[in-house]
């Protein structure tokens, strides 16, 4: 059900990596007032729901606007404070907590995983190769989402009646209707280990750790568990305590509470078909909840900290994890993408939401856009998302 949204990565790559003004070739929009306008005719003549947009370097917000609803019902706006889980650029949030912890010294990003888990996660092919950390945090483990990962889905009601949603939408919700909500340690063990209730051969892949580029979402929540288990701390408290809160993102979370509730948005499938409700097991490979304003503070402190002036990791620490290492034919940081030209980027989608992060550190720009609708499912929708990122791209971000 998540997928990697293939046509915006490929546009990630070229994304601000561009002229000193930032503009290309091609029409683009001199003024804030002009930039709007455009934005809103794209929305307009589009099936989008609600879409949120916020554009920074280190130290400011060039632009944060928002359009749209945040339920099509009630014609709730979707504002820059409107809340909702944003898929896998929430990957990013688990390199950095693994960044701490390795400042802390609780853990070695080569270190073999089993040292931190109460159960055994071996490779049945290649037994007596460790899976590390960095294989998980690169997507190189062998461990693979394809028999397993729709357990991680949690629906947080009861289906009667399928018959209104998309049928291979349905179909999916189907499966996930079947599952319980189980704790990561469980969660985990069932799939991994080799006494596990679903462990199968088909969880890993043919190749042996740190060999193939093979991008997972089950190896990325491990990777957050192992950040729990080798700290003592919560992977929520932990994130709270070294990320959200010094860089004061008050609403962000890994759950709906109190703090975010009525901010939390809709999710829709088609423009007038919500996605029932659900959560992630494995919150941490994509569940994250926030909001454009807060996620431009985390950018910008992204931006920052590959300039050698972050705040919440040492210049060493942003530098390992903004590295380059070629897998192959693919290339991956500490779960950011990385491009030849230092691009930085992740995107992410899941049942009613998408998301893309971008940063430029040549040219100190960064860019983070939120929707709530499944974009990825439809090419009428995915071509509006499109045509959006093209309009940002050739603004004169001066």
């Amino acid at each position: 059900m998540k997928k990697v949204i293939q046509l915006l990565i490929c546009c990630l790559g070229a994304f601000l990596v561009i002229t000193n003004s930032f503009s290309q070739k091609g029409e683009s929009t001199e003024s804030i007032q002009e930039l709007d306008s455009k934005l809103e005719e794209i929305f307009k003549s589009s099936d989008l729901t609600g879409i949120s947009i916020v554009v920074v370097n280190d130290k400011e917000v060039f632009y944060n606007n928002s359009f749209g609803y945040a339920d099509v019902a009630t014609q709730k706006p979707y504002t820059n404070h409107t809340v909702h889980n944003i898929g896998s650029v929430s990957k990013t949030f688990i390199a950095a907590a693994i960044m701490k912890a390795q400042e802390l010294g609780k853990l070695r990003l080569d270190d073999p995983i089993n040292q931190y888990l109460p159960f055994q996660v071996i490779h049945p092919k290649f037994p007596d190769v460790p899976i590390t950390l960095r294989h998980l945090a690169q997507h190189t483990s062998g461990i693979s989402d394809d028999n397993a990962y729709l357990r991680a889905y949690v629906l947080e009601n009861p289906i009667d009646d399928y018959s209104y949603l998309p049928d291979d939408f349905a179909k999916n919700l189907k499966v996930i209707a079947q599952n319980e909500d189980l704790s990561y340690a469980m969660f985990f063990e069932n799939v991994l280990s080799k006494n596990g209730k679903w462990y199968s051969n088909k969880n890993f892949t043919k190749k042996a750790p740190g060999k193939r580029y093979n991008y997972s979402n089950i190896g990325a929540a491990l990777a957050a568990y192992v950040v729990e288990n080798a700290t003592g701390v919560p992977f929520e408290q932990f994130t709270k305590q070294y990320i959200f809160d010094p860089l004061g993102m008050e609403k962000t979370a890994w759950k709906i509470n109190d703090n975010n509730r009525e901010e939390f948005a809709s999710r829709y499938v088609t423009k007038n078909t919500m996605v029932p409700a659900y959560h992630l097991i494995t919150s941490s490979d994509g569940g994250l909840i926030t909001n454009t304003d807060e996620f431009g503070e985390y950018l910008k402190e992204m931006i920052r900290g590959r300039n050698g002036e972050g705040a919440i990791l040492s210049k060493a620490s942003y530098e390992e994890m903004f590295t380059r290492t070629e897998i192959g034919k693919e290339s991956s940081g500490i779960f950011w993408g990385v491009n030849e030209k230092g691009t930085l980027n992740h995107s992410g989608s899941d049942p009613g939401v998408v998301s893309i992060a971008a940063i430029n550190p040549s040219r100190n720009v960064g860019v983070f856009l939120m929707t709530n609708i499944s974009a990825d499912e439809d090419k009428q929708l995915m071509g509006a998302v499109l045509e959006i990122w093209t309009t940002l791209k050739h603004h004169r971000w001066e």
